[in-house]
Order: C-alpha cells, then sequence, then structure tokens
C-alpha cells in the first residue's frame, strides 16, 4: 500500500511541478508584458471560470470510486459519467456566458469586470467542458491507482499552455491570446487522457447517455458536490470582493500569491486522491489496519504540510526579483496564506474519511460554516485593508473547517 500511495502520489506531484514550472514562467511572461493590473484582469478571469470547475466536479467521481467494483462496471460507469458531465458541463459554459455580462464594473474607477475581461471569459468557457472531460477520465485513473498517465495527460496539456504563451507574448496579443492559450491546453489534456484509456481498455470510451443512472450518481454525489461548491466560495469569493471593491492592480498582486499557494495546495489534494481507493479497501476490510492507516498518513500529511510552509514563507522573498521589482505585495499575502498550509492537509484528508463513513451530509454543515465565516470577514474587512486581510481570513477560514471536521469525526467514533 505505502508504495502504490507513494508512487501515484509521485506521478501527481512530478506533474503538478511540471505544470507549477510552466505556470510560474506563464505568470512572470504575463507579469512583464501585462503589468499587476493586466495580470488582475487575467486573474479575474480564471478565478469565474474556476466557480465552474468546482460544479462540474460535484463529487461525481468519489461515489464512481465508490460504488465501481468490477472491470465490467469500471466501463459501464465510466461512460454514464461522462455522459452526465458532457451534459453538465455544456450546461455550465453557457450559464458561465450568461452570468458573465451581468458582472459589474465602474468606468469611472475601473474597478470590477471590464468588457475585456467579459469576452475573455466567453473565449475560457470552453475550457469548462474539457477541464470535466479530464475530471471524467481522472475518476478511471484514480480507481486504477494510475495517476501516472494522467500526469503525462497534463504534462502534455501544459507544455502547449507554455508555447502557446510564448508566441502570445513574442507577438504581444494582448490578454486574450493568453487566455486562449488554456483552450489550446485543454483540449490537448483531453486526447492524451482518453488516448491512454483507450490503449488500457483497448476501446474507444464514448459517452452513455442514461437519466436514471446518471439522476443515482447525482443523488449520490450532491452533498459533496454542495460541499465542494461551499468550499470554493469561501476559497475564492475574495478575488471577487477585492474586485469589486480594490483596483485591478490590488487584485494582480493577491492573485500571484495565490498562484503559489494554490499550486501547494495540490500536494494534500494527490495525497488524498490517492489514499481514498486504497482506505477505502482497508476500511471494509479490517477496521482496525485501517486506523492505524489512518493515523500513519496523518503523520505523514502534517510533516509535508510544516515542510512546503516553511518554503513557501522563504519562496516569497524572491518574488519581487523574478518580476523585475514588481508585485512587492504579494510577498506578505504569500507569507500569510503559507501558516494555513498544515490546516489544508489534514482537512483533505479528514473529509474523505467523511465519505467514508457515509457522513458526506455533514460536508454541507461544515463547508456552509466556513463558506459564511469567510463571506460576512471578507465583506467587513476587504474593502478596508484590501488583499492582506483577504489572505488572513483564507487561513483562519480554514481552521475553522477543520476545527469542525474533527469534531464530527470524534463524534462519529464515539457513537
Amino acid at each position: 500500500m505505502f508504495k502504490k500511495v507513494i508512487y501515484n502520489t509521485s506521478s501527481q506531484l512530478i506533474a503538478k511541478l511540471v505544470s507549477a514550472s510552466i505556470t510560474l514562467l506563464v505568470t512572470i511572461l504575463i507579469g512583464r508584458n501585462l503589468g499587476e493590473a493586466g495580470f488582475g484582469d487575467f486573474t479575474k478571469i480564471f478565478v469565474f471560470i474556476g466557480y465552474f470547475y468546482t460544479f462540474s466536479d460535484f463529487g461525481l467521481n468519489a461515489i464512481y470510486v465508490k460504488i465501481t467494483k468490477t472491470p465490467q462496471e469500471q466501463i459501464s460507469n465510466l461512460k454514464v459519467l461522462l455522459g452526465t458531465r458532457l451534459v453538465l458541463t455544456t450546461f455550465l459554459a453557457a450559464l458561465a456566458i450568461l452570468i458573465s455580462q451581468f458582472l459589474p464594473y465602474n468606468h469611472d474607477l475601473l474597478v470590477g469586470f471590464s468588457p475585456l475581461v467579459k469576452t475573455g471569459i466567453i473565449l475560457t468557457s470552453l475550457t469548462i467542458i474539457t477541464q470535466g472531460l479530464l475530471t471524467t477520465a481522472n475518476a478511471f485513473f484514480q480507481k486504477n491507482l494510475r495517476y501516472d498517465l494522467s500526469a503525462l495527460s497534463v504534462i502534455f496539456g501544459y507544455l502547449v499552455v507554455l508555447i502557446a504563451t510564448i508566441i502570445a507574448s513574442v507577438t504581444q496579443k494582448g490578454l486574450l491570446a493568453y487566455t486562449a492559450a488554456y483552450i489550446y491546453g485543454g483540449i490537448t489534456f483531453v486526447l492524451a487522457a482518453y488516448l491512454f484509456i483507450y490503449k488500457k481498455v483497448g476501446k474507444i470510451i464514448l459517452p452513455h447517455f442514461s437519466l436514471q443512472r446518471s439522476f443515482e450518481l447525482i443523488k449520490n454525489a450532491w452533498p459533496i458536490g454542495t460541499a465542494l461548491i461551499l468550499n470554493l466560495i469561501y476559497f475564492r469569493i475574495d478575488i471577487f470582493i477585492l474586485s469589486s471593491s480594490r483596483s485591478s492592480a490590488e487584485v494582480g498582486i493577491y492573485g500571484l500569491a495565490y498562484q503559489f499557494f494554490e499550486a501547494s495546495l495540490a500536494v494534500p489534494i494527490f495525497f488524498a486522491n490517492t489514499l481514498y481507493p486504497v482506505l477505502t479497501n482497508s476500511y471494509h476490510q479490517n477496521l482496525g489496519i485501517f486506523k492505524k492507516e489512518v493515523r500513519f498518513w496523518l503523520k505523514i500529511l502534517l510533516a509535508v504540510s510544516i515542510a512546503l510552509a516553511i518554503f513557501l514563507f522563504v519562496i516569497a522573498n524572491f518574488i519581487p526579483l523574478i518580476y523585475e521589482g514588481r508585485f512587492g505585495g504579494s510577498v506578505a499575502a504569500l507569507q500569510i496564506l503559507a501558516l494555513g498550509m498544515p490546516f489544508f492537509f489534514i482537512s483533505a484528508l479528514l473529509w474523505h474519511l467523511l465519505i467514508l463513513y457515509n457522513r458526506q451530509k455533514f460536508l454541507i454543515l461544515i463547508y456552509g460554516s466556513g463558506a459564511a465565516f469567510n463571506l460576512i470577514a471578507n465583506l467587513i474587512f476587504i474593502p478596508v485593508y484590501g488583499y492582506l486581510a483577504a489572505a488572513i481570513i483564507t487561513v483562519f477560514s480554514e481552521a475553522l473547517v477543520l476545527l469542525l471536521l474533527v469534531v464530527c469525526l470524534l463524534k462519529f467514533n464515539k457513537s
């Protein structure tokens, strides 16, 4: 088990290392060419679109892994999952375009979502569909503990993103060309992932549209999906409040710090994704071994989180050097965010345990509480204190979520 977990987590980490390195190069190119305000507009586009990525996830993968037992079910359920996601993401892409047209913008203060940003949202709405298709493929890779194949798909896609970004920089095409780079990368993600699935199972995976089976998937997944949405609300609502009350330059400063922080958050997510199918098996086979495994991995996650927090705290000081003296405010923002790293690591595993215990409905209450606290605190403090308030509130929100997860799990174990 240890070897499988390490191998699959390492595969994801290698992919994330490549993607994070490319993302860093991309942010350097955008930051140097468009400045803080331009990078702020870029951040607004992808934070807005990022909400719809989570809507398309909706916890369906966790249910697929949980209910799929045999090789035959893997293919059958994957086709249903693909059909469900295709319909869902097409609807979400159309909804994103519609909502974007009503986002506020103050022409005099240059605060909010400008016409250029709204055009960027329309373009990148296509990535909602490609991200949904990639997420569906990842359900198959997760079930089979073949995250190495997922990693290769991601690497190929990000290489395309990098090439397109370099071309945009050389030709000085501007913001929309940078956003288009992610469309090309998303298409590459999908083509590579389904090619790998084809090579493994020997058949092309086509979507199966079944209202009954799709309804069953959604019925089981809705508590997880709702919790993910609430999690995202408190996780990134600060950008919308910043966009509505502060300048694009300040959004860019915070957005850059968050790029580094968000890349690091992939580590606990990868661990949890790999551990989930493994712990699912041991939970059903031997409860004593299962509890030992949970305690062991909690210690590993805590140790890694502390090391990563220290690394982020140090690396933050190099941001102005990397960006030619710009983004100096990102240093303090990233250092504050780094303090919350242990909270994010532990909670990533604990919320998977609630799913195993069939207590996923508690996730709605937990993340709903976190979202309410985060929203109220951000509305009060961001207009006054700006991006530093956003960073501090993010850390406190995750600490609250972790506390509620621990209380819920302790209560379940006692009962």
